[in-house]
């Protein structure tokens, strides 16, 4: 779901990417998105299990998000204070869901765009269709939404390469508990066995040592990425990225350590303080 499509990415960077999977009811369509991905040589696929309905999100009831987007009086009055962020948005190449738009058959602009996606969300996905999307795409499945250790396990069983411990940004289950919460839990379940990754709720540096300190093997940023493109584009993102970059390294200063490989528990301060060779985190 990205106005970039599979073959965009491939056509612009030489470096190891992956593609995020939503499985939707047309298998047929998931299959061809699955050969593409495939094609492009995307490195892994990640098989999102935490969307098969759509939350209430709240904020998106108030702010009125749309696809298409409505112009009401307000969006309206935003975009004339920023009429040069207008000029350049107009100015883009991409202004649709190109994975989507162009391989679907009735699917040719964003308000059938919309119409469809509303009627693929498929509940029935399990944790048996690891198996076919791996043997379908042939190369490892990393299985994001993990909240709890058993489905962690359950994800393993089924042929699972990796984990990704995420609440889907928070928008998905009001109440839903925090991902750094349940990373402990999760890695002291699976963590021997395979890779563990956290995303949700990584604002700063300090939120990355944490993760680490806590077992997972790396985290994914992704609202603080947003926001920097929002701001300023390319360089916007850059700028994020060395402000997160700066905060964990002074946050590793400020613990005593020099070397990622040897932050663990004994740099997270509880009542049950572990000894300090304690398993360090992996990198």
């Amino acid at each position: 779901m990205s106005v970039c499509s599979i073959e965009d990415i491939a056509e612009n960077t030489t470096a190891p990417f992956w593609f995020q999977l939503y499985v939707m009811r047309d298998r047929d369509f998931i299959n061809r998105l699955i050969d593409r991905a495939k094609a492009a040589k995307c490195s892994a696929l990640v098989l999102t299990m935490d969307l098969q309905i759509l939350g209430q999100r709240h904020k998106d009831i108030k702010n009125g998000l749309s696809t298409p987007p409505k112009f009401t009086p307000y969006s309206i009055w935003q975009m004339m204070q920023h009429p040069l962020w207008c000029a350049r948005m107009l100015g883009t190449k991409r202004h649709t869901f190109r994975n989507i738009v162009g391989h679907v058959g009735r699917v040719h602009d964003l308000a059938s765009l919309s119409a469809w996606t509303a009627s693929q969300f498929d509940p029935t996905l399990n944790w048996a269709d690891v198996k076919w999307i791996k043997e379908r795409f042939g190369g490892p499945v990393i299985v994001k939404g993990v909240l709890d250790a058993d489905d962690a396990q359950a994800a393993i069983d089924n042929g699972a390469d990796a984990i990704v411990v995420s609440n889907h940004g928070g928008r998905q289950l009001d109440g839903a508990p925090s991902t750094i919460r349940v990373l402990p839990e999760i890695v002291d379940k699976v963590g021997h066995k395979t890779e563990v990754y956290l995303d949700s709720g990584i604002r700063m540096g300090q939120d990355v040592i944490k993760a680490l300190a806590y077992g997972a093997k790396a985290t994914f940023i992704g609202r603080p990425m947003l926001y920097g493109l929002g701001a300023g584009g390319e360089a916007g993102v850059t700028r994020v990225l060395e402000i997160i970059r700066k905060e964990l390294d002074t946050t590793m200063a400020l613990c005593g350590e020099r070397d990622i490989l040897n932050v663990g528990l004994h740099n997270i301060y509880s009542n049950d303080m572990p000894p300090r060779n304690a398993p360090k985190a992996r990198i």
